[in-house]
C-alpha cells in the first residue's frame, strides 16, 4: 500500500485487532432483515477496523464500508439552485390522442413525447463534485451520491472512496480540507465516518484463480 494507515487517519494501525459487533463478527454471506436493521442502527467506524480491511490472502472478503458524511439533500439542493447547479434531463412520455374518438385502443392512439424534467438525484451528484472540484479534491469512489446503512434506515451519503481503494485514498489534510469546505457552504459539522454500502452488506468468498 502506497500510503501507511496512519498517514490516512482513517483506518486502524496494523496490529489493532477490535472487538466487532457480533452480527458483523459472523462473516456472513446473507444478513436478515432483522440484522441489516440492527447493523443500520450501529453509529459506524471513525477508523476502519482491521477485520474489514480487504485482504487478498483471507477467505472471506468484508462488506463495502464507504468513508464521508451522511448528507441533507434539501440543503444540497438549495445549494444547487443558488449556484446554478440544477439538472435536466430529458424523458419520453406516452400520450394519448384524443383527436380519434374510437374506444378501442391501440398503439396508434399514443404518441411519443419529448419532455425536459428535474433530475434532483443528478443534481445533488453535480452539487457534491463540485463542491469537491473547489478545493481541488479527487473523489475516488464510482459515484459521490450513495446510500449507507444509518440511523436505523437507508440515508443519503457523500462518499469519498470504499474500504476496498485504501490504496489510492486521499491524505487526511485533503479529507480535512473539503470537510472545511463543506461545512462553510452546506453546514457538514459532524467529522467522516466509515459506513456500511445499504446493498452490499455481506461478506464474500474469494474466488481462487
Amino acid at each position: 500500500m502506497p500510503k501507511s494507515y496512519k498517514s490516512l487517519g482513517s483506518v486502524d494501525c496494523p496490529g489493532v485487532v477490535r472487538d466487532l459487533d457480533p452480527v458483523l463478527k459472523s462473516q456472513s454471506t446473507h444478513y436478515s432483515t432483522e440484522e441489516i436493521f440492527h447493523v443500520a442502527s450501529l453509529p459506524g467506524f471513525k477508523r476502519l477496523p482491521r477485520q474489514l480491511v480487504p485482504n487478498e490472502r483471507h477467505v472471506m472478503h468484508p462488506p463495502v464500508y464507504l468513508y464521508g458524511w451522511t448528507i441533507s439533500r434539501k440543503k444540497l439542493l438549495k445549494y444547487a439552485k443558488d449556484n446554478n447547479l440544477r439538472q435536466y434531463v430529458q424523458e419520453v412520455i406516452w400520450s394519448h390522442d384524443d383527436s380519434d374518438s374510437d374506444d378501442d385502443e391501440n398503439d396508434e392512439d399514443f404518441e411519443p413525447e419529448i419532455v425536459t424534467v428535474y433530475d434532483r438525484s443528478l443534481t445533488i451528484e453535480t452539487a457534491l463534485c463540485a463542491l469537491a472540484k473547489d478545493v481541488g479534491f479527487q473523489i475516488r469512489y464510482q459515484c459521490p451520491l450513495a446510500s449507507v446503512l444509518a440511523r436505523g434506515t437507508s440515508v443519503s451519503f457523500f462518499a469519498l472512496y470504499s474500504n476496498y481503494q485504501l490504496a489510492d485514498a486521499p491524505s487526511r489534510d485533503e479529507v480535512t480540507t473539503l470537510w472545511e469546505h463543506l461545512r462553510t457552504r452546506v453546514g457538514v459539522t459532524k467529522p467522516p465516518r466509515w459506513l456500511p454500502d445499504d446493498d452490499e452488506l455481506r461478506w464474500r468468498q474469494r474466488c481462487w484463480q
